[in-house]
């Protein structure tokens, strides 16, 4: 997704260190990280739906071919 170098993640913390201060800085990052976390629990949920429907839809599809195959040898 996006790629972030070590020298980038350096001057964020720089920035977040004069912004934040150094008393709140670890407070803010423990809950960007359960952000973070949570983030990305719930597209791993979002894609594994996603990835059912379309096995789902492709049963479906399936079971209407075999339907339409045994009303042919009818």
């Amino acid at each position: 997704m996006f790629d972030v170098s070590f020298s980038e993640l350096v001057v964020i913390f720089f920035v977040a260190l004069m912004v934040i201060g150094p008393e709140k800085l670890p407070k803010v990052a423990k809950v960007l990280g359960k952000l973070t976390g949570r983030a990305q629990s719930y597209i791993g949920k979002l894609k594994e739906e996603i990835e059912r429907e379309e096995k789902f839809k492709e049963l479906q599809k399936i079971q209407r071919e075999i339907k339409k195959k045994s009303i042919k040898s009818r």
